[in-house]
């Protein structure tokens, strides 16, 4: 398993939003006039601070800028995850394998869209769901607002709303200067509130339309929506909690009382609604489930419980070799593998986590055997791919560098927006000698992580180097031309 750092925030922001306009719609008329009294006392700091804010909440809202929160990339739990929606995705009119999932290292309940085909999941949403129905039924939904472009009109929806809420906010300013509190407070609360309105109203039809497309896509596929009905209950019952107390899904996700009655009425009516889900489905989720728990909960905490992670044994031994892993325990971890292996050798996922615990004990080439007999029981794997060119650049062995050129090409091809890859693929070609590739990758890692000045760095060497491959002048010619002008500037 690797964590990386990258997520898109502008749920996080609609929360916000949704927050001010919940906040000041439940305002008793002498709460506001407190507030309105203390606006008085701490105008000036108080809205110089809030047209930062205000500011902020805009770039988040308008751009694609990515905020610092761990994302679990794991094989066997994003292909567990994947397979499992494969065949709403094909419901939906998508080639099997277009939609994306990642998974989120966040306990909170919570799933989202953001790009074109691709789905964040929440850790928690995968541990705290009630089965396999109830993820499918909320993957439905995303998928929904997938097939619908929802995420694109949303993100025009947000920068209107940002757009307004900073003018409300500079007009605020203006007319405190002139020494106008109650006028400023007026102005402030006004801007805000039409522009949190809009997008609300944007949000609520999304949803309703995304549902619809979800319960179409459970009755083809001949699911239950009961999962996502008993979900929604219970986000309805949260509108009566503190704030603080409800649910991240509840607030990026509105209108759930309206919701819950198409549901219901979708359950009353379906022939499905009484089916239980293919065991297939209720084995591949409880793994995948079982797997995010040993990486997100306490090890401690995995090691010392006295009832089992899962129905299936060899699930609760997998979590607890996870256990045994994360703590440093690397011989009992790679123990319990062995265990495991012993009697289920065609199981790819098993000999993949085997080379992650031997790659940790410094010995790259059993983890690079370990990782290749992954491969060849389950051939096309990026992450897996990723794994074996690092353990094979490990070994320092010149021989085994060719190899691992190879791997990291495929796992680049596989992700080809990760900077992580493009960077080890460098570090694999420069050991190799390729030092014009090698500085190509290196600038396609730069422009990943936002650095254009070495990414036109690298490229202006790449040109400089003699004979080089046609391919390699027009991709270092390209960075150049794409962005040497903002270096110039």
């Amino acid at each position: 398993m690797i964590t990386e750092n990258r997520f898109q925030c502008h749920t996080y922001a609609f929360i916000v939003l949704n927050t001010v306009y919940d906040a000041k719609s439940s305002m008793t008329r002498r709460q506001q006039q407190q507030a309105l009294n203390a606006l008085r006392q701490h105008l000036s700091s108080f809205l110089t601070l809030l047209l930062s804010a205000m500011v902020m909440c805009s770039i988040l809202l308008v751009g694609a800028t990515s905020a610092s929160a761990g994302m679990i990339r794991d094989a066997e739990i994003e292909a567990a995850l994947e397979g499992l929606i494969a065949p709403l995705e094909e419901a939906a009119g998508y080639t099997r394998g277009t939609i994306k999932i990642r998974v989120i290292l966040n306990n909170q309940y919570n799933a989202f869209v953001a790009g074109t085909h691709t789905v964040y999941v929440h850790s928690g949403l995968i541990k705290e769901a009630d089965g396999v129905l109830e993820f499918l039924g909320v993957m439905a939904h995303e998928i929904g607002h997938i097939r619908e472009g929802h995420v694109q009109r949303l993100d025009e929806a947000a920068a209107d709303a940002g757009a307004t809420a900073t003018l409300a906010t500079i007009a605020a300013l203006a007319v405190a200067a002139g020494g106008s509190g109650d006028a400023a407070a007026g102005v402030l609360f006004g801007g805000t509130d039409q522009a949190t309105r809009g997008y609300l109203a944007t949000r609520r039809r999304d949803e309703a339309v995304a549902d619809e497309i979800a319960m179409s896509l459970l009755e083809q596929t001949e699911l239950s929506a009961t999962g996502i009905r008993d979900q929604m209950q219970r986000m309805t019952r949260q509108r009566s909690l503190p704030e603080s107390r409800q649910s991240i899904y509840y607030s990026t996700h509105p209108g759930s009382g309206e919701r819950l009655q198409a549901f219901q009425d979708h359950v009353d009516q379906s022939e499905f609604s009484n089916r239980p889900a293919p065991p297939s489905a209720v084995h591949l989720y409880d793994r995948a489930r079982t797997k995010v728990t040993a990486w997100t909960e306490a090890p401690q905490r995995i090691l010392s419980s006295s009832s089992p992670l899962s129905d299936t044994a060899e699930f609760t031994v997998y979590a607890r070799a996870i256990a045994h892993y994360r703590r440093g325990a690397l011989d009992k971890a790679l123990a319990l593998m062995d265990q495991l292996l012993a009697n289920h050798s065609d199981d790819a996922f098993f000999h993949e986590f085997r080379g992650d615990i031997l790659f940790a004990k410094a010995n790259p080439e059993a983890a690079a055997d370990a990782y290749e007999a992954s491969l060849s029981l389950r051939k096309h794997n990026p992450l897996v791919q990723l794994n074996l060119g690092r353990a094979l650049i490990a070994t320092g062995k010149d021989d085994n560098l060719p190899k691992a050129v190879m791997a990291l090409e495929f796992a680049r091809r596989g992700e080809p927006k990760w900077a992580f890859v493009h960077r080890t693929y460098g570090i694999a070609l420069g050991k190799s000698g390729r030092l014009a590739e090698a500085d190509l990758a290196l600038a396609d890692e730069a422009l990943l992580i936002g650095d254009r000045g070495r990414a036109i760095q690298l490229a202006k060497r790449v040109l400089k180097s003699p004979d080089l491959e046609p391919l390699v002048h027009s991709r270092a010619s390209d960075i150049l031309f794409r962005y040497g002008a903002d270096a110039a500037n």
